[in-house]
């Protein structure tokens, strides 16, 4: 017996294509588990235009047409903590009913239905701030970080071991070893760890820090190969 689980499941791969076109992500990733919750489908897409590297996160939540509206307006509703739109997709061989829309527009979640294997977007989602720490956290899940001198957000490595960092794009040994491998660079700060552990954050542990920063390969290149040219001379 297939549990209903693994019928949504099975409409993972479709949606995240789909997002990946219409929404033009460079970033995709399905069934992606965090603290407090699992997100069926996410997308990263670019939006800064040609002065930022600013991204937008995108979640679907995605049902089979046979769970209650409201319910699954909810779940979609509160991954608003992680993403800047929130989706609710819908197997539906005819469209949303009127009220279903206003209660989307009233929740404030975009719509998307499901027919065919083909989805449409019906409402689209407004925008929201996510909580840093969360939508932080889901990049990173996605392999992505955020370069601490422009800003913009990088592919710090594989991300298909989901139990391991996705740092093989990074080196933690020297800005001179980034420079040299072609990589970013990841570094701790210590001064915040300090400053949050009195506060009862647990960012500090002994001699170990989870306050991770980085700077993408970019920077590295522009702003650090001639100081390395300069020691090695």
């Amino acid at each position: 017996m297939v549990s209903n689980l693994s019928k949504e499941a099975k409409l993972y791969p479709m949606v995240e294509k789909w997002m990946k076109k219409h929404f033009q992500c460079f970033q995709t990733a399905k069934n992606t588990g965090l603290i407090h919750g699992r997100i069926d489908v996410v997308g990263v897409r670019d939006v800064g235009g040609s002065f930022s590297g600013e991204v937008e996160t995108i979640s679907i939540e995605v049902k089979r047409g046979t769970e209650a509206f409201a319910t699954s307006s909810g779940q979609a509703l509160g991954y608003k903590i992680y993403a800047n739109r929130v989706y609710l997709a819908d197997v539906r061989n005819d469209s949303f009913t009127n009220d279903e829309i206003k209660i989307a527009n009233h929740l404030g979640i975009g719509l998307i239905q499901i027919k065919n294997g083909k989805c449409n977007e019906i409402v689209t989602s407004p925008f929201y701030n996510p909580m840093t720490s969360h939508n932080m956290a889901l990049l990173e899940k996605l392999a992505l970080g955020k370069c601490q001198m422009c800003s913009s957000f990088f592919e710090t490595g594989s991300n298909k071991d989901r139990n391991k960092l996705p740092w093989n794009n990074l080196t933690r040994d020297s800005v001179n070893k980034a420079v040299a491998d072609e990589k970013g660079f990841v570094f701790w700060n210590w001064e915040v760890a300090r400053r949050k552990n009195k506060m009862g954050v647990r960012h500090l542990n002994k001699d170990t820090t989870y306050e991770r920063r980085f700077i993408c390969p970019e920077c590295i290149s522009y702003f650090f190969e001639d100081t390395r040219d300069q020691h090695n001379e």
